[in-house]
């Protein structure tokens, strides 16, 4: 019984006691870090298309309003951006296309305050022209903004 106690239960408790003690070293380590550090909010991203040129993006989106971005060489057009994924059917609904929806995380200075009104705002309103006015301004809150760093989720 001696041996069977030194040879399993004795290097299971001490691979315990060590498991502990650096779990609590490292919590202590990045608690204070944990809540300012890695807050971000969902946004929700309605891309219409991915694109190898700037200018066929171009040629395919006239009429259209929409951001882009590069992602591994190729040129992503959004169509729409929302928080609320109740949202995303009404954008859906202004295009024909087929539409890809992708999460992505935000930090949450960087968000625009005013991205909050335009969601409550998209959320009541119904007729096309309103939630395509909507749209538009919430477009043209980051068309300005080419600091802006998503993460996606995958």
């Amino acid at each position: 019984m001696k041996n069977i106690f030194k040879s399993f239960f004795l290097p299971v408790f001490i691979a315990i006691l060590i498991g502990y003690i650096l779990g609590s070293y490292f919590y202590k380590t990045y608690k204070d870090n944990l809540h300012n550090d890695l807050r971000s909010s969902r946004l929700y991203l309605v891309q219409k298309g991915e694109y190898d040129t700037i200018d066929h993006m171009r040629e395919e989106n006239i009429g259209n309003n929409y951001i882009y971005y590069e992602d591994d060489n190729k040129y992503k057009t959004v169509i729409g951006i929302t928080r609320n994924y109740a949202n995303i059917s009404k954008i859906k609904s202004l295009y024909q296309d087929n539409l890809q929806v992708t999460e992505y995380y935000i930090a949450n200075e960087l968000l625009d305050t005013k991205q909050d009104e335009y969601d409550e705002l998209l959320s009541k309103v119904s007729s096309e022209s309103e939630v395509k006015e909507v749209v538009d301004n919430i477009l043209k809150l980051y068309q300005s903004n080419n600091n802006l760093r998503l993460i996606s989720i995958s």
